[in-house]
């Protein structure tokens, strides 16, 4: 089969159906031994982390507007990444749950006390709870983007959203656990905090089978959305370039928050020329190419790096415009293919006049 028509091949059936990605009529869970909690406590608590994070701390308050978790990350006060994080109430009141990466848990609680001040709060890891990912790969969740229009007509440029979003997923009360839709996307299905008593299929009104975390990590890798440290890279990664505003972690018109001043000036251009992508490779040899490996285009010049591989499917910081322009992509001598994910907001369109609509 020649390389266009195996990538042609790649491109249709990017999500929905692989060899090794068969379909399954019941929900997937896996514990995330790579994630770890930490609890804020305290009546500050919210005001507190509202200073620190890219999101809007009051859309877990508000009732108006109100979110069962968000999705946001932390900034040194040059802008860029030291960790992301799912923050959701905890089960006392004025208290709060961050997920993080297990890896960095330790910075995290370090960096959240370096600005307690005189605050009268408790901050510190969890140790008796589990964060699992419940999903279903083959769930027709519907993406809802018909009316979400980026700044410009450029390929990649930024959206405003306001950091939040209404899930499409029924919401599930308990009492022994804390369940909420995942808030960056549908597809992801739910994150699920417990004790090892209570584990997602003894506690979910679902058919649910534990899956392992490789599983997981594909679904993750082929709708295009990193996690952790390995794939947001800790005081190098850009929030606009790992898709904040596109996964909804990023609030535009909060009060100020560590790191604001670039997120804002970048916004504000409204263009990103580098953004995370999902990767397929389409013939992939035992020994798997090494991560920040290059990205080339047919003529062998790169067009970025790929950030982090598991099975046949990884993720990229790609450049957008030589990415889609290219007519095959390959990285160490392997062809690999990308798309734009679904979830993505459209491209705004160019007028008549040739103005933006």
């Amino acid at each position: 089969m020649s390389l266009l028509k195996r990538i042609l091949l790649a491109r249709s059936v990017q999500y929905t159906c692989t060899a090794n990605y068969n379909k399954v009529d019941y929900w997937q869970s896996t514990q995330l031994t790579h994630r770890a909690l930490i609890r804020v406590r305290g009546e500050e608590s919210s005001i507190f982390l509202q200073g620190l994070v890219t999101n809007d701390m009051n859309t877990l308050t508000e009732q108006e507007r109100k979110s069962e978790s968000i999705y946001c990350m932390f900034l040194n006060t040059g802008g860029r990444v030291l960790f992301d994080s799912i923050i959701c109430p905890g089960f006392e009141p004025d208290e709060y749950i961050l997920e993080v990466d297990s890896d960095l848990a330790k910075a995290a609680v370090k960096h959240l006390k370096m600005y307690k001040v005189r605050r009268r709060l408790k901050i510190e890891e969890i140790t008796d709870l589990n964060v699992f990912a419940v999903f279903n790969i083959n769930k027709d969740i519907t993406i809802n983007n018909v009316d979400k229009q980026t700044q410009s007509p450029i390929i990649g440029s930024t959206y405003c959203d306001g950091g939040s979003r209404i899930s499409v997923l029924p919401a599930f009360q308990q009492t022994d656990a804390l369940c909420a839709p995942d808030p960056r996307v549908d597809s992801l299905g739910y994150r699920y905090i417990s004790t090892d008593s209570c584990p997602p299929e003894k506690g979910l009104p679902l058919p649910v089978a534990p899956v392992d975390l490789d599983t997981y990590t594909m679904h993750r890798f082929r709708l295009g959305v990193p996690e952790g440290k390995q794939e947001l890279i800790p005081a190098k990664a850009m929030p606009l370039e790992c898709n904040m505003d596109y996964l909804h972690g990023v609030s535009f018109h909060k009060g100020c928050y560590i790191g604001q001043e670039l997120t804002a000036r970048t916004h504000h251009t409204g263009v990103i020329r580098k953004r995370i992508l999902p990767l397929q490779f389409l013939d992939l040899p035992n020994n798997q190419p090494d991560s920040d490996e290059s990205v080339l285009n047919e003529a062998g010049k790169p067009v970025g790096k790929l950030r982090r591989l598991v099975g046949n499917y990884g993720l990229g910081l790609l450049r957008l415009q030589e990415t889609f322009s290219a007519s095959s992509l390959t990285c160490a001598g392997l062809p690999v293919t990308t798309w734009k994910p679904d979830w993505w907001p459209k491209d705004k369109k160019e007028n008549a006049e040739g103005g933006s609509s």
